[in-house]
């Protein structure tokens, strides 16, 4: 028998990311977590392994240290894709855009 803590789980599949940032966005002082694990899950696992977010610029804009310029590249044509579902994650507007840099 499956623990119930379980049960309400089966069949939903999530990602830790997911899981990470909706259980921190609730948390005092987890919003920059929330926020991480949100950037994670909406750029995707592929780009998300090369990519590294760094925080919140003042404008509101995520910044992004990418490992190479061509996947700086392909985080700028999904920028808008990207803030729509971190937003979305968190349900409220913490992702006016992104600022990605090379390392």
């Amino acid at each position: 028998m499956p623990a119930p803590y379980l049960a309400h789980m089966r069949g939903r599949r999530r990602t830790i990311a997911a899981v990470l940032a909706e259980a921190l966005a609730g948390k005092p002082g987890g919003a920059g977590a929330a926020l991480a694990a949100a950037f994670s899950e909406a750029c995707g696992p592929r780009l998300a392994r090369e990519l590294s977010f760094r925080g919140v610029l003042k404008d509101g804009r995520l910044l992004v240290v990418a490992t190479t310029p061509e996947w700086a590249t392909q985080l700028v044509a999904a920028e808008q894709l990207v803030c729509e579902r971190v937003n979305a994650r968190l349900g409220r507007q913490a992702a006016t855009g992104i600022e990605v840099r090379t390392a």
